[in-house]
């Protein structure tokens, strides 16, 4: 038999991590207001057209700009340019009106918090309504509470109702307000008598009158165990088996500047007193779902919280970077306060104040994570002065860090990796965690998932991801903690793709991962078992073009052959190559070929043309040409090269830009760039030999992955390199100088746990083709035992029409402590072997 796995119980490595599992919250794709948290009425506080602090507009207002270049989508308020071309055009961003006129204020507004209030001028039986997010559920035999605070000058009788597409009303309920010229809060209760989720919420008043609307909601009576969350989506968060949860963010927590960076003290006391915030996903937010909520969810789905708390920094990814010290200082406080809010007895300040918002006792908050994908000299100084100053106020506080800190020194208990790439890596990447030093910090792998190659949230992906989390469930004595990002996906409002969860406003599916993750995720065990292996091997499969990269002009190219055969240049990806029709050289300089951005707005597209290409997000002194159109897997690249000392050269191999529509949904441009193609490299820096795949998040290279090399720069010299399903070769005038060894990955990937009762084999096959696996157990076992599979084509996905397409099937099969096993083609499979 090819494939053999034998698992010895008595051989026991270490213990299972409790919270392995976990999930990662982010306000991404209107994730909270109209979602999690499930608020309907979209634009409640009237804030969502104001140009966001410290930012900039066009005269159209397609687009805002922050202090740091970079562009946002705002379409008046509306968002991201498919939002706004979903609904018909308003002033007020969600709002309309029939023989009514609406003014937005920004003054006289609810309190000091509030930016916004609504002036509405009614005739008799004149309206306005609120279409919600893409429409208000309305569902039979449902409630659903209302309430606004109001000043009006006469008393009038208001009619709250839903309204069906045909404008039918679905429920109502009345009331009297009376005149006055301070807020009051006005409630009802609304049961729905028909069913439409595309419906709306009118106010209409019975005579003519003005008021002025500081603040509306409208939330659904029965929520998840009561504590205003949405019902169905919070089971789907259940049903992970997820044993934490970091929140609130992500790039949400650095903002897209400071005054919309994430502060504790927005986040808590009555929601209509919380400052709402501009996020970098294209949205206002509200901030209904803040940190009380996230820790009251926590305690509810039985996970453990991991705070995500601002360092006093904003996103480094769009050209922010460190606060000044007086700032950090206020961040740091907020840190501070946060966790007294949480941990903290109700006689301390704030836990006093959480005691007034409804929760005398503390909550359980274990990890805290300090700051999001920062790195850098000015986050290493801001880490240390958080870790110092919480670790000594909350000793018991597992504290995270962005980066290895503890390579500048410093104390660090947990780093946080993130991996986003195509599924060959995570295929590739199923042994990544076995070398890693055991007396360095431990890992949390903050954020991972496959977000390129040719699908995305399909089985593919589920598959490669599996293969990733069982290399890392066998190294749990180090990694200790996972999670998928992002999380959630409103259909109607994304802003990035793949997303575990995707909801609607009134449906909720996952994607094959989450069924993936859910099926390893329920079967943890006690210890994680020895487990010897032998099972085929096969290398990843790369395809793609041949290219040149330099940094600077004046690198010289002739004589470029593919497989013996001469070949042209074809394209410039950056600058400029000038062919000598004397020598047949290509001479490379800046310029040429610009970034040309498109799939959105001029405005948009113009403004992220400038963000790139001026504000440092890529090298603008990078040129890199492309030889040949025809894509191969295997092939033998030569060019005879001039090159300068103090210009590095990269050759890059398998030059590949996948069709998906995943990332970040931005402009995008219509040539290839260093962020959409995926590629191998060969860099030659320094006198230094180095290869590499590209990653997002890549580590530094070691000496010894470095080869000095000698090089005559006064000539040409040639170089080539051998390309092949098991890497490649690079050699510099026929001498094999460096070389780059695919790993192989196996077409079967197993670990084993067990706990009193069972020993769980959880086993991915990632071929084509059903294996027989013979399976030893060094113990007796029932003959009787079960599997679950989630098994599909690679290119299967799910969704609303069919939400379960791929998801977990249970199976009876004969065991015993010899057996085999028949492993589906392309399935994730845990077999329940009862001792």
């Amino acid at each position: 038999m090819k494939n053999e796995i034998t698992i010895h119980t008595k051989k026991v490595k270490f213990r299972t991590a409790p919270e392995f599992y976990g999930l990662f919250f982010e306000d991404i794709n209107h994730a909270a207001d109209g979602g999690l948290y499930p608020e309907m009425i979209r634009n409640r506080a009237f804030e969502d057209s104001l140009v966001p602090e410290g930012c900039i507009t066009d005269k159209e207002q397609k687009i805002f700009i922050t202090e740091h270049n970079w562009p946002g989508a705002f379409n008046h308020g509306e968002g991201m340019d498919e939002w706004a071309e979903a609904v018909l055009p308003t002033d007020i961003p969600g709002w309309y009106s029939e023989n009514a006129q609406m003014e937005l204020l920004t003054t006289d507004t609810l309190n000091q918090n509030r930016k916004a209030a609504l002036r509405v001028l009614f005739l008799p039986h004149g309206k306005i309504y609120n279409i919600g997010y893409c429409g208000i559920p309305i569902e039979k035999g449902t409630a659903s509470n209302f309430y606004f605070m109001v000043k009006s000058n006469c008393k009038t009788k208001i009619t709250i109702s839903l309204e069906n597409t045909d404008e039918e009303i679905c429920g109502q309920s009345s009331f009297l307000i009376e005149m006055s010229r301070e807020y009051k809060r006005y409630d009802c209760q609304i049961l729905a008598e028909k069913t439409d989720y595309n419906g709306r919420i009118c106010i209409s008043s019975e005579k003519s009158c003005e008021l002025i609307i500081g603040f509306t909601s409208l939330l659904p009576e029965k929520t998840f165990k009561n504590h205003g969350l949405r019902e169905d989506i919070a089971i789907a968060l259940k049903n992970t088996h997820a044993k934490f949860l970091r929140f609130p963010g992500g790039c949400v927590v650095e903002g897209i500047n400071e005054p919309n960076a994430m502060r504790f003290s927005k986040t808590i006391g009555p929601v209509w007193e919380r400052p709402s915030v501009q996020l970098m996903w294209h949205y206002r937010a509200t901030n209904g779902l803040g940190f009380h909520e996230y820790l009251q969810l926590c305690e509810d789905l039985k996970m453990e919280a991991m705070y995500v708390c601002n360092c006093g920094m904003d996103c480094q990814a769009r050209n922010g970077g460190g606060f000044s010290q007086k700032i950090t200082q206020e961040y740091l406080e907020e840190a501070l306060h946060a966790l007294e809010y949480a941990l903290g007895t109700s006689d301390t300040p704030y836990g006093k104040l959480r005691a007034i918002n409804g929760r005398k006792e503390p909550f359980h908050l274990k990890y805290v994570e300090i700051g999001n994908e920062n790195w850098g000299p000015e986050y290493t100084k801001r880490y240390e002065l958080f870790y110092r100053t919480l670790k000594k106020a909350y000793p018991k506080v597992i504290f995270i860090s962005n980066a290895h800190t503890e390579r500048e020194k410093l104390t660090t208990e947990f780093a946080d990796e993130h991996y986003y790439d195509a599924p060959e890596f995570f295929l590739e990447s199923g042994n990544l965690f076995d070398q890693y030093d055991r007396k360095g910090p431990r890992i949390f792998l903050g954020e991972y998932a496959v977000n390129g190659g040719n699908t995305i949230a399909s089985m593919e992906c589920a598959l490669a991801e599996s293969v990733f989390l069982l290399g890392a469930e066998k190294n749990q004595d180090i990694v200790r903690l996972t999670a998928y990002a992002p999380l959630f996906q409103n259909a109607n409002y994304t802003a990035w793709k793949p997303n575990l969860i995707v909801f609607d406003n009134h449906e909720v599916y996952g994607i094959p991962s989450y069924h993936a993750i859910s099926l390893l995720g329920k079967y943890r065990g006690d210890e994680v078992l020895t487990v010897d292996e032998k099972v085929e091997m096969c290398p990843p499969t790369y395809r793609g073009v041949s290219g040149i990269m330099c940094e600077k002009e004046g690198l010289e190219i002739r004589n470029v052959k593919i497989n013996g055969k001469p070949i042209e240049l074809s394209s410039c990806i950056y600058g400029e190559a000038r062919k000598n029709q004397d020598t047949g050289s290509y001479h490379m300089y800046y310029g040429g070929e610009r970034h040309r951005f498109t799939g959105k707005s001029k405005e948009w597209n113009e403004a992220f043309e400038s963000f790139i290409t001026d504000g440092g997000r890529e090298n603008n002194a990078l040129i890199w040409g492309i030889f040949g159109e025809e894509e191969l897997e295997e092939y033998t690249f030569e060019a005879e090269v001039k090159m300068q000392k103090d210009n590095p050269v990269t050759f890059s191999i398998w030059n590949h830009c996948p069709n998906t529509d995943a990332g970040c949904n931005e402009p995008r441009d219509t040539n290839w760039t260093v962020r959409s193609v995926r590629n191998q490299i060969w860099k030659i820096e320094n006198g230094v030999s180095m290869t590499r795949s590209p990653h997002m998040f890549e580590k530094p290279l070691t000496p010894e992955e470095q080869t000095p090399v000698t090089i005559d720069y006064t000539k040409y010299n040639c170089y080539k390199i051998v390309c092949n399903h098991f890497g490649y070769t690079c050699y510099i005038n026929d001498k094999l100088v460096d070389q780059k060894r695919h790993v192989l990955h196996p077409l079967v990937s197993a670990v084993a746990v067990q706990d009193r009762e069972h020993v769980y084999l959880k086993a991915v096959n990632v071929d084509s083709h059903d294996l027989d696996i013979q399976i030893k157990l060094d113990c007796s076992v029932d003959q009787d035992g079960e599997v679950e599979i989630l098994q599909g084509a690679l290119q299967e996905v799910n969704s609303f029409e069919c939400k379960n397409k791929i998801s977990a099937i249970k199976k009876e099969i004969i065991c015993g402590n010899d057996f085999v096993y028949h492993i589906p083609a392309h399935s994730v499979n845990v077999i329940k072997i009862k001792k």
